[in-house]
């Protein structure tokens, strides 16, 4: 089972249990307990300020913008503390390190650019963080593709695949990459 299906498969698991335990306790454990997931729900809204902040920036196509939140989020994540505690629960069900999915967004960004070198780097660094993120093989078949090297871009498509990391929109840019340098 990849990672990101297991990571699904226990969130769904913790909400069925939820939902099946809740009548059965009393109202004052439910308020607690509602109580602390809305603590909770905040907390982990103040640990990913700059990773919202930066993801909301991508969409707009600010990339230096958010390129400088993505690494103000790095650099919180790195210092350990709360915010590195709850990185877990922000991150994602691709990886559950917030250092590495700050590095491999860098790297997505960078690859948007067409700054492939840097690219390639922040990629890098985000696999020797989380060597089972596969968004970052994904995206360094990209930057592979796009400097012609076939044989790269098919290995790292590989690992992505191997991690679980299939997208229809991904194969497209992979393919129109390789067919532009050909």
């Amino acid at each position: 089972m990849t990672r990101p299906r297991r990571n699904l498969a226990l969130i769904a698991l913790f909400v069925v249990v939820a939902f099946a335990l809740a009548p059965r306790l009393p109202d004052a454990v439910l308020t607690t307990a509602a109580a602390l997931g809305a603590g909770l729900v905040v907390a982990c809204g103040l640990a990913a300020k700059h990773l919202l902040a930066g993801r909301s920036l991508m969409k707009q196509g600010r990339w230096d913008d958010a390129a400088l939140e993505l690494a103000a989020f790095e650099q919180e994540q790195a210092r350990g503390g709360w915010k590195k505690a709850l990185g877990f629960l922000i991150v994602g069900a691709w990886s559950s390190d917030g250092v590495a999915v700050a590095r491999g967004t860098l790297g997505a960004i960078r690859l948007e650019q067409g700054r492939l070198d840097e690219a390639e780097a922040h990629l890098k660094r985000a696999l020797e963080q989380d060597a089972g993120y596969a968004i970052p093989h994904a995206n360094l078949a990209l930057v592979a593709a796009r400097r012609g090297d076939a044989a790269a871009a098919e290995a790292h498509r590989a690992r992505a695949h191997a991690l679980g990391f299939r997208r229809r929109a991904f194969e497209k840019a992979l393919a129109d990459a390789l067919a532009t340098k050909r």
